[in-house]
């Protein structure tokens, strides 16, 4: 789920909110207190099932709830075990789609698998499976080599 399916204005109030929590948690906080650290923990409760009627004022009040000195720690907390959770299961999914690329009979088989691994590293905007199976092939089709990162930027 997105902030997009919240309303713009709800939007607009909360960045508000955001930048305020920012600025009165940063000294206890650290430098890990960054605008898309602390949108992306309360759009993720905002957006949960059981806050799915809450008019644009009730969603205010459920934000400056979650963002109260007792309250953040546990949702930023939150928030990155399931940012860690997410990056893990995406990881698990290049690494299958790697295996099913590269032959079995490839003398140096876990070597190329490790490499294109690496290589998709340089990547980070390609995350879809097609997006994925294209830099995989392209290297397939380049002896195992890397790719330049400059001329497939955009590959999906």
């Amino acid at each position: 789920m997105s902030a997009e399916k919240l309303p713009q204005r709800l939007r607009e109030r909360l960045n508000v909110l955001f930048k305020g929590v920012i600025a009165l948690n940063k000294v206890n906080l650290g430098n890990s207190l960054v605008y898309n650290r602390v949108s992306g923990a309360v759009y993720r409760q905002l957006l949960a099932p059981a806050n799915a009627r809450l008019s644009e004022d009730e969603a205010v009040d459920l934000a400056v709830e979650l963002t109260t000195k007792e309250n953040l720690p546990r949702i930023l907390d939150e928030y990155d075990q399931c940012l860690q959770k997410r990056e893990e299961q995406a990881r698990k999914q290049r690494r299958g789609i790697v295996n099913n690329k590269i032959p079995q009979d490839l003398p140096n088989r876990e070597q190329v698998v490790e490499d294109t691994l690496a290589m998709l590293d340089k990547f980070p905007c390609a995350r879809s499976i097609t997006g994925i199976c294209k830099l995989v092939q392209l290297r397939i089709e380049n002896g195992h080599v890397d790719i330049n990162e400059t001329d497939h930027m955009y590959t999906e």
